[in-house]
């Protein structure tokens, strides 16, 4: 089974996929989708389309694990993440794959076992799980990762098929 784990953000959004053959789970790809700062909506939602599509096209995953949002303070910027979010789940729907929704909270949780966990307990919690040396790049596709990961969890599929 692959999975397809989405950190959104209206501007850099993190996707991982990762794929799970009986109790191993591998990360096959991790990274970000950029748009450069200040493209203004629509041009960084199809520019956002365009790269998740490629990837949906390259890896076909199974299921996909998208990161609930929960903006307590800039509407502004809750608005324009959440444009990004309803094109990454429009996306979705058109290449027929299911998705999970676990919140930041759960995200957390169930990587690092503490619900207030900071990026860099996440980080760490990701070596040591699946087994990641050299994890790099944005925080945002960590954050992708560790989505995914809760998103077998929350499909069921932690139980042999």
């Amino acid at each position: 089974m692959k999975i397809l784990g989405i950190d959104p953000g209206s501007h850099r959004l993190g996707y991982s996929v990762l794929q799970k053959d009986k109790s191993v789970i591998r990360v096959l790809t991790y990274g970000t989708i950029e748009v450069p700062s200040g493209t203004k909506s629509p041009v960084n939602l199809i520019a956002i389309r365009r790269q998740l599509d490629a990837i949906l096209d390259e890896y076909h995953p199974d299921l996909a694990s998208v990161e609930e949002l929960f903006f307590a303070k800039n509407r502004t910027t809750a608005a324009k993440v959440y444009e990004a979010r309803g094109v990454v789940l429009l996306t979705l729907g058109e290449h027929n794959v299911p998705v999970v929704e676990p919140t930041a909270s759960q995200i957390k949780k169930g990587t690092t076992g503490s619900g207030t966990a900071d990026k860099k307990d996440i980080k760490a919690a990701l070596k040591l799980l699946l087994g990641m040396e050299n994890l790099t790049g944005h925080d945002d596709s960590w954050d992708a990762i560790a989505s995914a990961y809760v998103g077998f969890a929350m499909s069921g599929s932690f139980r042999n098929k």
